[in-house]
């Protein structure tokens, strides 16, 4: 069980999953072939290579990004993708907030198809029917939801704390 699935909460889903392309190891892949030859010519040199080329794949295995969004139409995403990109089927994908962050997520595998899953999960949530709440005294629904007064976001009606923005909401009906 990876990390994702440890860390869904009751309801939610991995819709579409994505991971690096392949070229992401291509440094690695040429330094190690340029260290078994070097190894026939100079087994100082080929060595000294195999060990580049170890520690640059070690480091783009482990250098995994790691970020978690709530599905909502208040993000942008964009997909950045040269030429080589364009050939070869690789891109960065950008989700930009409303708060002006962007996190970018490079030498992704088929970056079209990621924007595509995630805009049509927007779409679904856009057509679910919610339940807004004011302030009142009757009782919630147990899901009731609110806009946050400082970003926007939806959040519980009994929330305390925003999860968008971090700041502290008067709870409603509790």
């Amino acid at each position: 069980m990876g990390y994702v699935a440890k860390n869904l909460m009751k309801g939610e889903e991995v819709v579409y999953q994505t991971s690096l392309h392949w070229l992401a190891y291509s440094w690695p892949i040429v330094l190690g072939v340029v260290g078994l030859i070097g190894l026939l010519a100079n087994v100082g040199v080929g060595l000294a290579f195999l060990l580049v080329a170890a520690v640059i794949g070690v480091a783009v295995y482990i250098s995994v990004s790691n970020a978690e969004f709530a599905v909502t139409n208040k993000r942008a995403i964009s997909v950045e993708q040269g030429l080589s990109g364009k050939l070869w089927g690789f891109g960065t994908i950008v989700i930009s907030g409303t708060g002006g962050s962007h996190e970018p997520f490079k030498n992704i595998a088929d970056p079209f198809e990621f924007r595509k899953q995630v805009q049509e999960q927007i779409a679904s949530v856009q057509d679910a029917p919610r339940t807004f709440v004011t302030a009142s005294a009757t009782p919630l629904p147990a899901r009731a939801e609110r806009e946050c007064p400082y970003c926007a976001e939806t959040i519980l009606a009994k929330a305390r704390i925003c999860k968008h923005c971090g700041k502290e909401v008067e709870p409603l009906g509790v």
